[in-house]
C-alpha cells in the first residue's frame, strides 16, 4: 500500500534538491576562484539553479556573495586590461560633480564636459611638455650621483668603528667587535647595494616604458581613457539611475542612503588627497629650487606622488632628497636644507592644510590605508592600487554597521 505524499511534500523535496544543487555549485565556485577553473560558467549555473528560490533572503545573499567572488576573480585575471577603464571611471567620478554643477545651470552637458576637461587636459599637456624633459634629465643626473653618494659614505665610514668603540655604554666585547669594523668592507657592501638599487630602478623603468611604449598601451592611456571618460560623463545620470533601478524597491531608500554616504566620504577623501598631493609637490619643488637643491622638480614630483600614501610616503620621498643632498658640494648644508624643507612641509601638511582640505572625511587610519594598498596591490596588481581606497572606505563602513548591529543583537545583550 503506497503512503500518500503529504501536501507540499513535492515542493519541499524540490527545495531541498535545489539547495543541494546550489550548495554543490557554490562549492565549485569557491574552488574555481581558488584554482582558476572557469568561475563565470559555474557562477551562471549557480544563479540558474537558485533563481526559482530568489525570494528567500539567504538565496539572495548567496547570489550577492557569489557575484562579488566572480568580480574579484575577473579583476585578478584581467586587471591589466581593465586598468584604462578603471582610470576612466575614477576620472569621471572625480569631475562628475563639477559637470553636474554646470548642467544644473542650464549648460548643455556636452559643453559642460568640454569646459571642465579642456583646462585639465591643457594643464596636464603643459606639465608634460615643460617638465617631461627636465624630469628625464634630473632622473639621469640622480642616477649618476649614486656612486658619488656611495664614495662619500665610504669616507664617512672610515674610522666609524673606532669612534663607536669609544662610547661608554658598550661592553668590552662590543667595543672589540666595533674596533674591527672594516670601512672598506662596509663601503663595498654599500656600493653593491647601490648597484642593485640602480638595477632595480632600471628594470622598473624598462618595464614601464615597454608597457607604455607599445601601440596598445599608448592607445589605451591617450585615446581610450579620454573617450570612455567623456561618454561616462555624458551618460552619468543614466548610469547612476540604472544602478538605482537594480536595487529592490523595498530596500531602495536604505541602500541609496548608504550609497550617498559612501559617495560623500569617498569623493571628499579622493579629491582632498589629490589637491593636497599637488600642493605638497608644488611647495617642495619651489622650496628646494629657492634653496639651490639640485633635481628640485623631480624631488617635488616624488614628494607629491608618495604623499598619497600616509606616513610611509614621507619616508620614501625624503630618501632620494637626502641622496641628492649628500652629493652636493656642501653635504652638511644640503642636508640642512632638505631636512628643513621636508619637515616644514610635513608639518604644514599634517597640521594645517591636510585637516582643512581632507579633514576627517572617512576617518581611515593610516595603517588601514597601508594594509588596503598592500593587499589590493598584491592580489590585483596596479588595478588593485587604484581600487584600494574605495574598497577600504566600503569595508570600513560595512564593519561599522556590522558592529552596531551586533551590539543591538541578543548575542551581545544577553
Amino acid at each position: 500500500m503506497n503512503t500518500p505524499t503529504p501536501p507540499g511534500g513535492h515542493s519541499e523535496i524540490r527545495d531541498i534538491a535545489g539547495f543541494a544543487l546550489a550548495a554543490g555549485l557554490f562549492v565549485l565556485l569557491l574552488l574555481g576562484v581558488q584554482e582558476g577553473l572557469s568561475p563565470p560558467i559555474i557562477y551562471a549555473l549557480f544563479v540558474w539553479a537558485v533563481w526559482p528560490l530568489r525570494g528567500r533572503a539567504e538565496v539572495r545573499s548567496a547570489i550577492l556573495v557569489s557575484t562579488a567572488l566572480v568580480a574579484l576573480w575577473f579583476l585578478r585575471e584581467y586587471g591589466g586590461l581593465l586598468t584604462p577603464f578603471i582610470v576612466s571611471v575614477g576620472a569621471a567620478y572625480i569631475v562628475a560633480p563639477l559637470v553636474g554643477f554646470l548642467s544644473a545651470r542650464k549648460v548643455h552637458r556636452g559643453i559642460a564636459i568640454v569646459a571642465v576637461a579642456v583646462p585639465i587636459l591643457a594643464i596636464l599637456a603643459m606639465v608634460v611638455v615643460i617638465s617631461g624633459p627636465q624630469l628625464l634629465d634630473q632622473s639621469q643626473a640622480m642616477v649618476t650621483k649614486l656612486p658619488a653618494f656611495a664614495d662619500r659614505a665610504v669616507e664617512w665610514l672610515a674610522g666609524i668603528g673606532d669612534r663607536l668603540a669609544r662610547l661608554p655604554f658598550f661592553s668590552a666585547e662590543q667595543k672589540t667587535w666595533l674596533s674591527r669594523l672594516d670601512s672598506a668592507r662596509l663601503g663595498a657592501v654599500l656600493q653593491a647595494q647601490a648597484q642593485v638599487l640602480l638595477g632595480n630602478f632600471g628594470s622598473i623603468g624598462q618595464g614601464l616604458l615597454s608597457h607604455l611604449g607599445t601601440f596598445l598601451g599608448f592607445l589605451a592611456y591617450v585615446v581610450i581613457v579620454p573617450v570612455v571618460t567623456f561618454y561616462l560623463l555624458l551618460d552619468w545620470a543614466k548610469f547612476t539611475r540604472a544602478i538605482t533601478d537594480l536595487v529592490p524597491p523595498g530596500r531602495r531608500e536604505q541602500v541609496m542612503a548608504f550609497v550617498a554616504e559612501y559617495d560623500h566620504s569617498l569623493g571628499r577623501y579622493i579629491r582632498g588627497q589629490l589637491i593636497e598631493a599637488t600642493l605638497v609637490g608644488t611647495l617642495t619643488t619651489i622650496s628646494l629650487t629657492l634653496l639651490g637643491v639640485p633635481s628640485a622638480l623631480l624631488l617635488g614630483v616624488i614628494a607629491g606622488v608618495f604623499n598619497l600614501i600616509p606616513y610611509i610616503g614621507f619616508t620614501i620621498s625624503i630618501f632620494p632628497a637626502l641622496v641628492v643632498a649628500l652629493t652636493m658640494d656642501d653635504p652638511a648644508g644640503g642636508l640642512l636644507r632638505v631636512i628643513t624643507t621636508f619637515a616644514a612641509i610635513q608639518f604644514l601638511d599634517g597640521s594645517i592644510t591636510g585637516p582643512r582640505i581632507v579633514g576627517n572625511s572617512v576617518g581611515l587610519h593610516p595603517i588601514w590605508i597601508m594594509i588596503a594598498l598592500a593587499m589590493s596591490g598584491a592580489f590585483f596588481g596596479f588595478a588593485g592600487l587604484l581600487i584600494a581606497i574605495p574598497l577600504a572606505v566600503l569595508t570600513k563602513m560595512l564593519l561599522v554597521r556590522g558592529v552596531a548591529r551586533y551590539k543591538q543583537s541578543t548575542v551581545y545583550t544577553s
